[in-house]
């Protein structure tokens, strides 16, 4: 097979991934017609249908699928070229995608950016926040080279770098309406109002199975994935909420919040891991960023 042409693949990837000829052909800059006839070279030139055309518009066969995949481990591939050009160049250039759960947004801040930013100025990042769920696709499906989450389930394709057990914890407003110098019962837990992460979330998952294993259900007046949330809930006096310690160091430490210990029959120990999709070369300064990112608070 000759080289493909990259004129042809631009206006196949285009159509598949806009759905019509005529908003591939927008993106592009070029004409409706235009973008028709790659696409129908490029069939020709492979011998195979890539594309299905209907009145809802464009998609992509199954050797069309294979085409997308196959420029994508090109894409990778050269992207991993450029990073070892890079480190040969003293590390003056590059990316490092992360992908990370919010609660560990400050720790990587404080404890592993800020660092690695000034001994790498030039290095830069692009960083997604989201459940564990999200953190797991983002690594498994190659969009991160680097994911960092909290109890994360065991997969056949992730390799976890590093990990540290951080039980969860009750949190309550110092001296508010439902602070006690004790640690929170179950009976505690299910009399008071909380604030919890959905079941995406790695927290929202234990609490999920923990709800089902004692037969209880917390009284959560509000379900939501933002750590700022969560906080802001207790800050006002509303409740509860259950986190890792380590996401609430500094307001448990400036004393605007109470951590009240679970006992661990409700709660098996969570984890905070450091994760990359297994078999996967990372760029060098993904390698690097790694050694900085195990210096957290969440694996110490």
């Amino acid at each position: 097979m000759q080289n493909l042409d990259p004129k042809q693949t631009a206006c196949f990837l285009a159509a598949v991934q806009c759905g019509t000829i005529r908003a591939a052909a927008e993106q592009l800059g070029l004409e409706p017609s235009t973008v028709s006839r790659n696409v129908t070279a490029l069939e020709t030139h492979l011998a195979t249908t890539l594309v299905e055309r209907g009145r809802l518009g464009v998609r992509a066969t199954e050797a069309g699928d294979l085409l997308i995949n196959f420029l994508s481990q090109q894409e990778g591939a050269l992207a991993l070229l450029q990073s070892e050009f890079d480190a040969l160049a003293g590390m003056k250039r590059g990316n490092v995608s992360i992908a990370v759960g919010e609660g560990f947004v400050g720790d990587l801040f404080d404890n592993a950016l800020a660092a690695f930013s000034s001994a790498y100025p030039h290095i830069t990042f692009s960083l997604s926040i989201g459940s564990t769920e999200t953190v797991l696709h983002q690594v498994t499906s190659e969009q991160a080279h680097i994911g960092l989450a909290y109890n994360v389930p065991k997969a056949q394709n992730v390799r976890v770098e590093t990990a540290s057990a951080q039980p969860l914890v009750a949190l309550v407003k110092r001296g508010g309406s439902y602070d006690m110098d004790q640690p929170f019962t179950l009976d505690d837990l299910a009399a008071m109002p909380c604030a919890v992460p959905p079941k995406s979330f790695g927290i929202g998952a234990m609490i999920t199975a923990a709800e089902a294993k004692q037969g209880l259900r917390l009284r959560a007046l509000i379900e939501t994935g933002s750590i700022s949330a969560l906080k802001a809930f207790v800050r006002n006096d509303m409740g509860c909420t259950i986190l890792p310690r380590f996401v609430v160091e500094s307001e448990v430490s400036a004393g605007l919040m109470t951590a009240r210990s679970i006992p661990a029959k409700i709660f098996p120990d969570g984890r905070s891991s450091l994760i990359r999709k297994e078999g996967r070369q990372l760029p060098q300064a993904a390698q690097l960023l790694m050694k900085y990112l195990k210096a957290m608070s969440a694996f110490t």
